[in-house]
């Protein structure tokens, strides 16, 4: 009889101690993941901060970064973000970077040209051009073989246990 009022206080204390909080937290979340409206700011599982621009009932889409929208589980939403937690001001006004900012057009022009490697300021030979001195062949390139040569295929060894392993 004392073994199953010990049984019973131990399986009563386990359910106040793991699963009430567990249950709460659930709950919490839930109603978290409820009032969450287009426009706020939420931080996902995978540690990515982003904006949310359209929900639905299992699923939401999220702007990371202006023009990127990915479509998450809402499960995916770990908790919402205040603008004091961010450590970057994020603002749906920001201009991203355009590629043509750093470099010139004349830049462009020479990393286009053949045979030159603008970077280390060096010449490389041109590949030549196909011509009717080149032959084309349907047959592959001559290269290494991938395939095993017939002295390099691994026999079983045995171990010194007398069991039989490949190595």
């Amino acid at each position: 009889m004392e073994i199953l009022l010990l049984m019973v206080v131990f399986i009563g204390l386990m359910y106040v101690l793991m699963v009430l909080p567990q249950k709460r937290k659930m709950d919490a979340q839930r109603k978290m993941l409820s009032a969450l409206e287009p426009g706020a700011r939420v931080m996902l599982n995978t540690g990515m901060f982003g904006t949310i621009r359209a929900s639905g009932n299992q699923q939401m889409v999220v702007e990371l970064a202006p023009g990127v929208e990915v479509t998450v589980l809402k499960q995916a939403v770990v908790r919402t973000v205040t603008a004091q937690e961010e450590e970057f001001e994020y603002t749906d006004g920001d201009k991203a970077a355009e590629p043509g900012d750093s470099f010139s057009a004349d830049e462009f022009a020479a990393l286009d040209a053949p045979g030159t490697d603008t970077q280390a300021g060096h010449q490389q030979p041109a590949e030549p051009p196909l011509t009717q001195d080149r032959p084309i062949s349907d047959a592959p390139p001559a290269g290494p073989s991938f395939a095993p040569a017939a002295d390099d295929v691994v026999s079983p060894v045995d171990d010194e246990d007398d069991r039989r392993q490949n190595r």
